[in-house]
């Protein structure tokens, strides 16, 4: 019960990710990635190139990030998949 309640601590939800990104541009920042994202601003989005890659790959980039905590939470693989991180 104590690694449920640490990865919920932890993990990212979706839907505010995707409104802080779409409203503000921020995604990296809430994965542990500050340098890139200060880094996306600096380049406005990659002159908006890099905007439309967040675009695609926000969802998967949310699953990876997700799934490396619950590692790091002591999850095995199998409840991995079962939480729909695989």
């Amino acid at each position: 019960m104590e690694k449920q309640f640490l990865y919920q601590q932890k993990a990212i939800k979706g839907d505010t990710t995707w409104l802080l990104f779409l409203l503000f541009g921020w995604s990296y920042g809430s994965m542990d990635n500050i340098g890139k994202q200060i880094f996306y601003y600096l380049t406005l989005a990659g002159l908006g190139l890099w905007f439309f890659y967040r675009l695609i790959t926000l969802n998967s980039a949310i699953k990876k990030y997700n799934r490396r905590v619950a590692l790091e939470c002591g999850f095995s693989f199998q409840e991995i998949g079962k939480m729909g991180l695989i």
